[in-house]
C-alpha cells in the first residue's frame, strides 16, 4: 500500500480545438457486444474505424520530444485498439497514480450513496451533514452551501490553491494537510462569497467528500468504492493514500491500472451502466459530465474533476501532470494517458497533442 499523501493540482485549461473525425452511429445508449469486466478484448485499429499508421506515430512523437509518457490506451467500440507503455518502469499490470482523477471516482461514489439512501441528495445542506461537529465562521452563506455546490466547486469559501506553490506553507491545501484535523480545517474556512456564484477549485472540499462517504455509510470510502463500483467492474488492484487521520484522500492519491482507468471512461460512456447494472445513477452520471461552469472558449467543468470540451461534445477526467480519462461519446471512444511529467510545465500540452493529433486524428 502506498503510504504517502500525494498533492494534487488542477490541470491547465485546455483551450485549443481538437481535430474532428467522423462520428459513428454509436451513442451512449448503444449496448456493447461484451463488457470488459474480466479483460478488454483487442482488435486492430482498422477493424474499429481507426488508422493504425496515425496511432503508430505516437511512440515517435514521445521519443522525439523526450517526454515521460507512461501509457497511452485507446478503446473504440468497446475494443482496445492501441496500447503503448513508453516508460520501461510501467506495464499493463502496474497501478499508476491518477492524482485528481480520484475526484471523479469519489463523486461517482457520492452519486451511488445518494441512490442507496445514505445521503438525501445533491440539494442537501452541506453543514447539516456534519451534526457532530462544531463548525466555525457559520453565517447564512455557509449554511446555504449545498452538496451540489461542492460537486461543482462553487462553494464560496476563502480558498486558493493556485496563488502559492504546493511546496509553500501558505497554500490552502498544504495548510489543510498540516492542520491537526484536516476535515475540521476545511469546514471552518470563512466564506468569501455566496455559494453557487463562482467556480473556484477546492481540493479541500473534495477531501471532505471522501470523509463524508465514510461518515454516512459506516464504511471507509475505499471499502464503499470496492463494493459498489470497483468489484462489479472487475477492478481489483487499487492503492489509495490517506491523511493523518486515516481518511482516504478525496482530492488525489489513488492508484489504478491504465486499463482500469479505461473502464471508468467506458462506464460513463454508457451513462453509468455496466453489464446491465446501473452502477452510477444515470441522471447523476449525465450531470457529472455536463458543463456546469464555462471556463474558456472551449473548456467547461462538471462534477469533481470531470472537464468538458463543449465544441467537440466530449469530456475527460483530469489529474496532475496530464493524467487523463478522455471520452468522446459520438465517436464511441475512450482514451487513457498517464505520465511522469512531474517537472514539465508543458505536461498538459504534450497530452493534448497526443489526443488531438494522433488519437482523434486516427478516427475514420
Amino acid at each position: 500500500m502506498v503510504n504517502k499523501f500525494v498533492y494534487i493540482v488542477i490541470p491547465l485549461l485546455l483551450l485549443s480545438s481538437l481535430v474532428s473525425c467522423t462520428a459513428s452511429d454509436t451513442s451512449t445508449q448503444a449496448k456493447p457486444d461484451y463488457w470488459p469486466t474480466e479483460q478488454w478484448r483487442t482488435a486492430k485499429p482498422e477493424a474499429q474505424g481507426m488508422d493504425s499508421a496515425t496511432l503508430e506515430k505516437i511512440p515517435e512523437f514521445i521519443k522525439d520530444n523526450g517526454i515521460q509518457i507512461d501509457s497511452v490506451l485507446v478503446v473504440r467500440h468497446g475494443y482496445l485498439v492501441y496500447e503503448h507503455y513508453p516508460n520501461a518502469v510501467y506495464d499493463k499490470d502496474m497501478v499508476h497514480i491518477i492524482h485528481s482523477v480520484t475526484k471523479s471516482v469519489v463523486s461517482s461514489c457520492i452519486g451511488i450513496a445518494i441512490r442507496e439512501g445514505y445521503i438525501k441528495g445533491i440539494d442537501a445542506k452541506f453543514v447539516d451533514l456534519f451534526p457532530d461537529r462544531t463548525i466555525q465562521n457559520l453565517d447564512d452563506r455557509k449554511n446555504s452551501i449545498t452538496l451540489e455546490n461542492v460537486l461543482t466547486m462553487k462553494v464560496g469559501l476563502e480558498w486558493d490553491e493556485w496563488k502559492y506553490l504546493y511546496s509553500d506553507p501558505r497554500n490552502h491545501f498544504i495548510k489543510m494537510l498540516r492542520a491537526p484535523d484536516p476535515i475540521q480545517y476545511v469546514l471552518d474556512i470563512p466564506m468569501m462569497e455566496d455559494p453557487g456564484v463562482r467556480w473556484n477549485y477546492n481540493g479541500g472540499t473534495s477531501h471532505v467528500l471522501s470523509y463524508l462517504l465514510g461518515k454516512t455509510t459506516g464504511q471507509d470510502s475505499l471499502a464503499f468504492a470496492r463494493k459498489y463500483l470497483f468489484e462489479p467492474m472487475g477492478i481489483k488492484d487499487v492503492d489509495w493514500t490517506k491523511d493523518s487521520h486515516g481518511v482516504y484522500n478525496g482530492g488525489g492519491g489513488m492508484y489504478l491500472k491504465p486499463r482500469d482507468m479505461a473502464k471508468i471512461g467506458f462506464l460513463y460512456l454508457h451513462d453509468g451502466v455496466w453489464d446491465k447494472k446501473q452502477l452510477v445513477p444515470a441522471d447523476f452520471a449525465k450531470e457529472a459530465v455536463s458543463t456546469k461552469s464555462t471556463l474558456g472558449a472551449n473548456s467547461g467543468y462538471g462534477y469533481q474533476s470531470w472537464w468538458t470540451w463543449p465544441l467537440e461534445e466530449s469530456y475527460y477526467a483530469a489529474g496532475l501532470y496530464g493524467q487523463r480519462i478522455f471520452v468522446a461519446p459520438k465517436l464511441d471512444l475512450v482514451a487513457v494517458i498517464t505520465t511522469s511529467l512531474t517537472s514539465d510545465p508543458e505536461a498538459n500540452r504534450w497530452v493534448n497533442e497526443i489526443l488531438r493529433n494522433y488519437v482523434l486524428a486516427a478516427c475514420e
